[in-house]
């Protein structure tokens, strides 16, 4: 993220192009060069479990320490100039939250049903001819409201009834080593777009649009970033792109009560900053139009959506911020993108909810609708569905069990 804390490696004197990992940095990270790094015939021969241990036992002592020693570095550095860093809201800065704040948020929104969570599930098959993938999403409140939902998708690539199944079969072929064979799995570089559209944008975009149109609450809840790169981009598809602006626009901008967590690991730079805030602190860090810019920045688009894409991440980077609080003195940091004129507000009332869960200090109501939205898709009797069916049709050589995919893939 763009304009976060001094980065802890020296930068590699002169550019490189995107995507290239500087050795020096390699370097420093490993310890060693990469050549002694993969140097094999240095490795010890065998299980060596206590060596393991050891290395471990050691290596995470020396993070914690580190971690502490960083702590009051960047309380002092870091979060008391986050007013003058670039990109700074108006309301930049870290706050303690009295316990009385957070017993207010509990009492009178979250558990009086003012606070509406949303998260989605993925789940299907993928065969030689056709991937079923379905969809589900779930609505959650602490007032005993449960809703999900659920649809179905059939991509079928082979029709057998073509007129020329020769050469429909080539072309399928073709095509589907032109989609999926440079790379591994469903995400990354070679992933077949089609099925990511399917999987990751529709599901992207059904969240967001149980939150608008099915959602009555004061506030809203998500998992992710309020505009992920699925929808900021279509997953390659302009219909999905031109529905997803609008639907955009009026849940994030016509609007300004909702909250967002994003996932942990993909904002390092900005976590180790939240490493340092104390219990009940709530900070907020940076304008999310950093992380918009970046996003779009790397990002292909079909000629002249680029140049609306961007106008419309202007709008919200600038209305937007990302901030950081710590719930219990038992949890780690979490972070959270919320509207600029209700920053705090919004980080309250996510620190409340995930008061609730002193160990793990992550809003209860997420996970709660992240639940119900798997159990509602039926994705733990999915692969059970799938097993039997080729069982019925008496085509078990047919069937590949790796081939069942989900939230994780």
């Amino acid at each position: 993220m763009p304009a976060a804390p001094p980065t802890l490696v020296a930068p590699p004197e002169g550019p490189l192009p995107d995507g290239l990992v500087p050795s020096a940095a390699l370097t420093n990270a490993l310890g060693k060069t990469v050549a002694e790094a993969l140097d094999v015939k240095a490795w010890p021969e065998g299980v060596a479990l206590e060596d393991l241990l050891t290395r471990v036992r050691t290596a995470v002592e020396r993070s914690v320490r580190d971690e502490a020693n960083l702590k009051d570095a960047i309380r002092g550095n870091i979060l008391r100039s986050l007013p003058t860093m670039p990109d700074a809201p108006a309301a930049a800065g870290v706050y303690a939250v009295p316990d009385k704040t957070l017993t207010a948020a509990k009492r009178n929104l979250l558990l009086t049903g003012g606070v509406t969570a949303c998260e989605g599930a993925c789940t299907g098959h993928d065969s030689l001819s056709a991937t079923v993938l379905g969809v589900g999403v779930c609505l959650v409140r602490y007032d005993g409201l449960l809703n999900s939902w659920r649809s179905t998708f059939l991509r079928h690539d082979y029709d057998a009834r073509h007129p020329e199944p020769v050469n429909h079969l080539r072309a399928v072929l073709d095509n589907r080593s032109k989609r999926g064979d440079k790379g591994v799995g469903t995400s990354g570089e070679g992933a077949d777009p089609i099925h990511t559209l399917l999987r990751r944008g529709f599901m992207a975009a059904a969240e967001r649009k149980a939150l608008l149109e099915r959602c009555d609450s004061r506030w809203k809840l998500g998992g992710g970033v309020p505009a992920p790169l699925e929808l900021l981009t279509g997953s390659g598809s302009t219909d999905l792109l031109d529905l997803a602006l609008p639907l955009l626009d009026d849940l994030l901008l016509k609007n300004d009560r909702w909250v967002y967590l994003p996932a942990k690991l993909s904002h390092r730079a900005w976590l180790t900053v939240a490493n340092a805030l104390t219990p009940g602190e709530v900070a907020v860090l940076q304008k999310g139009k950093p992380m918009l810019d970046a996003m779009i920045e790397t990002a292909n688009y079909a000629p002249g959506y680029r140049t609306k894409v961007q106008k419309f991440a202007a709008k919200l980077g600038e209305r937007t911020v990302v901030g950081a609080f710590r719930a219990t003195p038992f949890a780690p940091p979490q972070l959270f993108v919320a509207h600029a004129d209700r920053a705090l507000e919004a980080g309250v009332l996510a620190m409340a909810d995930a008061s609730l869960q002193p160990h793990k200090g992550s809003p209860l109501l997420l996970e709660l609708a992240a639940l119900g939205a798997k159990v509602g898709l039926g994705v733990d009797a999915f692969q059970g569905v799938v097993e039997a069916t080729y069982a019925k049709a008496r085509a078990n050589d047919l069937f590949h069990p790796g081939r069942v995919v989900g939230d994780g893939d």
